[in-house]
């Protein structure tokens, strides 16, 4: 499943301390990557970050972002979000005096299904004769 998220962010309202927050509400899956697309024209003044609650996972290291002019920047994850809430806060801020800029966000998502096991199967797969039985 993919989720587009195209965020527009005002001009000097949002900082780096108090960024603009935009929920990207999923569900049930494998995030296994997406894009960033940064148009032409905010110069490194426009700035992102994504967080799993507290955990930051876009740039990977805490307290980086991205702040880029005119690129796509391609994402590779693989993070299993099997319970609720499934929900990413994509943080956004915007450094100029003058205009407000929008980005693009695309995440990819493998579904994730839930298997009811049998109360046998288990029993067997822990079993250390592998499921044989007596007659």
């Amino acid at each position: 499943m993919d989720f587009v998220y195209k965020i527009n962010t005002a001009k000097t309202v949002y900082t780096a301390a108090n960024p603009k927050i935009t929920v990207a509400r999923l569900t049930r899956g494998r995030l296994v990557g997406g894009f960033i697309y940064f148009p032409s024209g905010p110069a490194g003044l426009l700035h992102f970050a994504a967080k799993i609650a507290v955990h930051q996972i876009l740039p990977f290291g805490p307290g980086q972002n991205y702040a880029l002019d005119d690129c796509v920047i391609p994402i590779h994850l693989s993070i299993d979000m099997p319970e609720p809430p499934f929900q990413i806060d994509l943080l956004t801020w915007n450094e100029s005096n003058n205009h407000s800029h929008t980005l693009t966000v695309g995440l990819f998502l493998d579904p994730l299904s839930r298997r009811k096991w049998k109360l046998t199967e288990a029993i067997d797969a822990l079993s250390p004769v592998k499921g044989y039985r007596k007659p």
